[in-house]
C-alpha cells in the first residue's frame, strides 16, 4: 500500500491524513480546509475519519460555529505539526540540488534575542549579508528541538542544561528578579520564605522556559498553592500585565531593568534557589558547517562585551 495515501498493515499514521487534520484544526472548518488543500470536502472528511479509526479516538467535533479539537485532538496537534514539518523538510532536502548548502536554523528564546543577541544579528547582517541563516523563536524545550533537528542550535536562558546527545556551552550567568506592580502587597518587602508567595497569581511568557519550569518546581516542592499560572506568550505581555497589577512574574533581570529603573515595576524580596545562565546547545556534527563557528564565536564575543553591572545593581 502507498503510505502517502493510506496506512500500512500495522495501522501507521500517514502524512496526508495528519496534514488534513492540521488544516481542519487551524481553519476550524472542513470546507475551508478542503479549499486550502485543493481537495473535495468528502476527501478531507474521509482522511480525518481514517485517522480517527487508526488512533481509535475522536479528534474533531463539528459544532454550529465550526470544527473544534477534542482533548485527544489537542494532544495530537503538537506532534502532528512536528511530523508534517519534518516531512516537508526531508522532501526539500532530498529534492534540493546537490551543491545547495542547507540553511543554518538558529533557535532563540524571545528574551535572549531581544536583550542579548541583537548585536549579533546586526553584526551578521552588516558583515555577512550572504549568510544562509534563519532565526526562529523557541516554542518548546531547546534541547528537545535540537535533538529532534527542528533547529541546528539554540540560545536560551535557564538552569544549566546537560544532555549527552547534544553539545552545550554556557555563555554567561544571568540574574532573575521576581517583580510586581509597585502597589502589590509583596512589592518592596522582604519575603522570609517561599510559602509567602502562596495565593498569588504567577504570570509568565512560556511555561516551557527553563527558568519558569524550575520556578514552578520550587513552588511545588515547597507545597505552595498559587492562584494559578497565567501564560501570555511574550515577555512584553507579561511586563504589561504585571504593571497593571496582575500577579507577580519571575523574569531575567535584563528584561525588566528599564521598568525597575523607572519604578513601573518593583522587586519582590525573594530569591530562587536555582541559578540560570545564557547558554547554547547544538547538534553533534555541526562543527563542520562553516557558518556555525562564526555565529557561536560572535555570540560569545557579544555576551562578553555586555556590561551587566547595572543589571546586578537592580537585581532583586
Amino acid at each position: 500500500m502507498d503510505v502517502t495515501d493510506g496506512f500500512d498493515a500495522g495501522g501507521t499514521v500517514n502524512i496526508k491524513h495528519l496534514s488534513a487534520f492540521l488544516t481542519v484544526a487551524e481553519s476550524r472548518s472542513f470546507t475551508q480546509a478542503a479549499r486550502v488543500l485543493g481537495l473535495a470536502q468528502p476527501t478531507v472528511t474521509a482522511r480525518i475519519k481514517s485517522l480517527e479509526q487508526t488512533l481509535d479516538t475522536s479528534l474533531l467535533h463539528r459544532t454550529a460555529t465550526g470544527a473544534r479539537l477534542t482533548p485527544a485532538g489537542r494532544r495530537l496537534y503538537g506532534y502532528a505539526r512536528r511530523i508534517v514539518q519534518l516531512s516537508e523538510l526531508a522532501q526539500e532536502s532530498v529534492s534540493a540540488p546537490v551543491d545547495t548548502s542547507p540553511s543554518l536554523v538558529v533557535g532563540a528564546s524571545e528574551c535572549i534575542t531581544t536583550y542579548r543577541l541583537l548585536p549579533l544579528i546586526e553584526y551578521l547582517h552588516l558583515r555577512h549579508q550572504d549568510l544562509d541563516l534563519s532565526l526562529r523563536t523557541l516554542d518548546d524545550d531547546p534541547v528537545t528541538l535540537v535533538r529532534d533537528e527542528e533547529v541546528d542550535l539554540a540560545f536560551f536562558i535557564g538552569p544549566r542544561s546537560i544532555a549527552p546527545d547534544v553539545n552545550h556551552l554556557v555563555l554567561r550567568p544571568e540574574s532573575l528578579s521576581l517583580v510586581a506592580h509597585p502597589d502589590h502587597p509583596l512589592a518592596g518587602a522582604p519575603v522570609g520564605s517561599t510559602a509567602e508567595l502562596a495565593g498569588h497569581t504567577i504570570v509568565c511568557a512560556h511555561r516551557e522556559s527553563g527558568y519558569q519550569r524550575a520556578f514552578e518546581a520550587e513552588l511545588a516542592e515547597a507545597g505552595v498553592p498559587t492562584a494559578g499560572v497565567l501564560g501570555l506568550g511574550s515577555v512584553d505581555a507579561v511586563k504589561r500585565s504585571v504593571g497593571e497589577g496582575i500577579g507577580v512574574a519571575l523574569l531575567p533581570t535584563v528584561t525588566v531593568a528599564q521598568e525597575l529603573r523607572t519604578g513601573r515595576l518593583r522587586c519582590v524580596g525573594w530569591k530562587p534557589s536555582f541559578e540560570v545562565f545564557s547558554q547554547c546547545v547544538w547538534r553533534p556534527g555541526l562543527e563542520g558547517d562553516p557558518v556555525f563557528p562564526l555565529v557561536l564565536n560572535t555570540a560569545q564575543q557579544v555576551m562578553a562585551e555586555q556590561d551587566v553591572s547595572g543589571e546586578l545593581a537592580l537585581a532583586c
